[in-house]
């Protein structure tokens, strides 16, 4: 059996080797049942934000984002539909036949939602929907890089029950016990929609990016106005089903997290203009992938093996960032 380096390294090679197109981002939001007007209002401010920061601020074609709500009469030019249980599974078997494979699926869910024995659901006009149904309907995007962000109340039990091989699973809560009113989705919004949250200074947000910005603001918030904190959220994205609070790429959550974008990395109009800077980016996404891959691997490697894998690997993503920022800075 060959070494896992060499598998990685012929892996990364096939992939620039190749000339790979660059993925597509597609983007479900969905707003459920606010129960009283305040939230009702809440929650579509936040999705028409989320939508809007979409399509103005990171690129994505208003055929790539679908949002459905409580009463899609509140705004007819932006909501796509109502965010019944069919609405919403037909809505990602649409987008499952859209996209390809490789393309990067976000999902966002922004409500109210409860937690028992049995299941926990999000809470949405007619039957809601819980994580039975969610995991089912997940499967038509099968090959795509998937994030799905429950942003509700009692939306914990959603990290560990959708886990799996190339999801981001983000959770508003640790536990479906924690069911007080959230502020987490006011940031996590904003994160795309405002400045602050691009930590690296490479022009685009990440969904690693965004949860550690929402993360730290609502502490911030809770920590502001000396109130006990009754939120804690979950980053899930090594398929171990154990969420982090504060994820670290090395021991746990985070590299699928760290490669998901709702921009392109780059325009299909500057590729076009500097197929070196385009070959560049997809030699990067490359090895970001790569770094994903290993982190799968690491319950099955040696632990020495693994660190000095993935730091080879952090510093090849270093350099090549470096490539990169050399060549923009010169334009």
């Amino acid at each position: 059996m060959r070494p896992l380096r060499f598998v990685l390294a012929s892996a990364l090679m096939a992939v620039i080797g190749g000339g790979v197109a660059e993925a597509q981002s597609h983007l479900l939001i969905v707003s459920g049942l606010g129960g009283e007007r305040q939230y009702s209002d809440a929650f579509y401010e936040w999705s028409i934000t989320m939508a809007d920061a979409a399509r103005t601020r990171h690129g994505l074609s208003p055929d790539r984002i679908t949002y459905l709500a409580e009463d899609p009469a509140r705004d007819t030019a932006r909501i796509n539909g109502k965010s019944t249980g069919p609405a919403i599974t037909a809505a990602l078997r649409r987008i499952g036949r859209a996209s390809a494979p490789g393309d990067q699926v976000f999902i966002l869910l922004i409500g109210h939602g409860t937690s028992s024995a049995q299941d926990s659901k999000f809470s949405i006009p007619g039957a809601d929907l819980g994580t039975k149904e969610f995991a089912v309907a997940l499967a038509s995007l099968a090959g795509r890089k998937v994030a799905f962000v429950n942003a509700s109340t009692a939306s914990g039990d959603f990290a560990a029950a959708l886990s799996g091989p190339g999801r981001a699973i983000v959770t508003a809560t640790k536990t479906g016990f924690e069911r007080n009113e959230v502020l987490f989705p006011r940031f996590f919004v904003r994160a795309y929609a405002a400045e602050g949250a691009d930590a690296d200074k490479d022009g685009r947000v990440s969904l690693l990016e965004a949860f550690e910005y929402a993360r730290t603001e609502v502490a911030r918030t809770y920590e502001e106005g000396n109130k006990l904190r009754t939120e804690h959220a979950l980053l899930e994205d090594n398929g171990d089903k154990a969420g982090s609070q504060e994820p670290e790429m090395r021991k746990g959550d985070g590299a699928i997290a760290r490669t998901m974008f709702l921009a392109p990395a780059i325009s299909a109009a500057a590729a076009a203009a500097d197929p070196r800077l385009a070959a560049l980016y997809r030699e990067r996404q490359a090895i970001e992938d790569r770094v994903a891959e290993l982190r799968r691997a690491k319950d099955v490697m040696r632990s020495a093996d693994y660190d000095a894998q993935l730091e080879q690997l952090l510093v090849d993503l270093a350099l090549k960032t470096r490539e990169i920022r050399a060549i923009e800075g010169k334009k």
